[in-house]
């Protein structure tokens, strides 16, 4: 993915996220997400948590972080991270996200791809980061319901299958593999396989394909890399 800036992806997908959200009513706010539990507030309190995450790596105070938080793990940390903001208001959560997210875009893109950053496993690759950051707010975004363009569509959805393809081999899934197929590919774990277009790769690394979507469970468990 040499060719593909991380920190142009994340620009453009922090972009959609406030045209988004600036534009929505009262009413707007208390929509249900594609994030159980989670209205559109509740997801953009976790975004804002994700800023937080972002800042502390940046800080290099990512254990203190995590250490404040109640539980273990990420998904501990997310619950954490909206409930912080429970009292805070829309406009307040809106206002806030807005001024850390330029803020930690502007420090990534000055650190540069090449430098590390702190994380909940250690130092990291900051370029690897930030795809991973664009691709938390594109997953959100669809969350909430984002409008999107065809063409920005199909520009996102390019660089989410060569990112997700990435992401499953540094997840070390290597009982997994996955092969072309004309416009879609196949997975293959042991005796399961299951044919998936292009987008329909993408939702299963989000975690996204449809309950009823006919694949083997621990296959789906197994090509779900973003979370």
């Amino acid at each position: 993915m040499e060719e593909i800036d991380p920190f142009d992806l994340l620009d453009a997908e922090a972009a959609r996220i406030d045209r988004f959200y600036g534009g929505l009513s009262d009413a707007d706010w208390g929509v249900p997400t594609r994030c159980a539990g989670w209205d559109r507030r509740d997801l953009l309190a976790h975004l804002l948590a994700v800023e937080d995450y972002t800042r502390a790596g940046l800080d290099g105070t990512v254990a203190d972080l995590m250490g404040r938080a109640e539980g273990r793990g990420m998904d501990d940390f997310n619950a954490w991270g909206v409930r912080q903001r429970a009292g805070r208001t829309p406009a307040q959560l809106l206002a806030e996200w807005r001024e850390l997210s330029a803020e930690n875009r502007r420090r990534l893109r000055e650190r540069g791809a090449d430098a590390e950053i702190d994380t909940s496993v250690g130092g990291y690759p900051l370029g690897l980061q930030t795809y991973y950051l664009a691709t938390e707010l594109s997953i959100h975004a669809e969350d909430a319901g984002a409008p999107i363009t065809d063409e920005e569509r199909a520009e996102r959805l390019a660089w989410m299958f060569q990112f997700a393809c990435v992401a499953l081999r540094e997840a070390g899934r290597d009982d997994v593999t996955i092969g072309p197929d004309g416009d879609a590919v196949v997975a293959r774990q042991g005796e399961d396989r299951v044919r998936l277009g292009r987008e329909e790769f993408v939702s299963a690394a989000a975690g996204r394909l449809p309950a009823d979507f006919p694949i083997p469970p621990s296959l789906r468990k197994r090509l779900t890399v973003f979370s």
